[in-house]
């Protein structure tokens, strides 16, 4: 998957330019109840059980201020990334123990036509790993520069 190909499941009304602070449970049942509210999901319980479950295998707080928390669900009809950060930083129980910054949530259906799930997964762990990246996306003014900014990675 290409860094463009990456952008164009990102959305402006997907987009959280500030996130209040709180823990991992708090911060994905606000990203669950964006997403109800732009009608992207039929289920809050269901997507937020999911999304539970799958922190409780491991956190997807990769690290370096960076969660992907990620499910498959069947109350998700297409492939769905909601991109949020919070300059405060969050209790996400990253992997390296430092609050989260920028948060990437990815949901997909169960069974996808172009199977792009994992793709876009790894595409965003290659992306973000630079530390200037990381920083410009936290000083990004809204999210046309967000994404022009992912846009400039090799």
């Amino acid at each position: 998957m290409t860094v463009g190909e990456l952008v164009a499941f990102l959305e402006q009304d997907l987009f959280l330019p500030d996130l209040p602070g709180g823990d991992k449970a708090a911060t994905l049942r606000h990203l669950v109840e964006h997403l109800k509210a732009k009608g992207r999901i039929g289920s809050e319980k269901v997507v937020l059980n999911a999304l539970m479950t799958r922190e409780n295998m491991g956190s997807t707080g990769i690290g370096k201020g960076i969660a992907i928390p990620h499910s498959r669900t069947l109350v998700a009809n297409r492939l769905t990334v909601l991109a949020a950060r919070s300059r405060a930083g969050l209790d996400f129980d990253a992997m390296d123990g430092e609050p989260v910054h920028l948060l990437f949530l990815i949901l997909a259906p169960p069974q996808e036509k172009n199977n792009q799930y994992l793709p876009l997964l790894g595409r965003l762990v290659e992306t973000l790993r630079e530390a200037a990246v990381r920083q410009r996306l936290l000083a990004a003014a809204d999210f046309r520069e967000f994404v022009q900014i992912l846009e400039t990675v090799k």
